[in-house]
């Protein structure tokens, strides 16, 4: 029986490479997603203590006037953060893609040798 023409080592460090790139890229979005949940738990903890201190209805006028603003600023966070996440998302597909032209590249090479 013929041995397999790519080697073991070159599998391994192949694995090994898609290993590091996705545990960066693991790495990245698991930052993106505490720091988007610190911001949003932000805002709802400052929105409450905001309604807690409603003692009147001139208070809750000037508190319910200022919830467009909260909206915006979280929709805001949310637009920023899926934007983040898609850059992460498509730089992480971009790296492996080259990963595996350049290792399709070495084995042609190999093989035309």
């Amino acid at each position: 029986m013929k041995a397999n023409p790519i080697q073991y080592d070159e599998a391994v460090a192949a694995s090994n490479e898609v290993g590091k790139i996705t545990l960066e890229y693991f790495e990245k979005l698991m930052n993106l997603q505490f720091n988007a949940a610190r911001n949003y738990a932000d805002v709802a903890l400052t929105n409450t203590q905001a309604a807690l201190e409603v003692k009147d209805l001139d208070g809750a006028k000037a508190y319910l006037g200022k919830q467009a603003e909260v909206a915006r600023s979280v929709f805001e966070y949310y637009a920023k953060d899926s934007n983040e996440a898609i850059t992460v998302g498509r730089s992480y597909a971009e790296n492996l893609q080259s990963l595996v032209k350049k290792s399709v590249g070495e084995v042609a090479a190999k093989k035309s040798a």
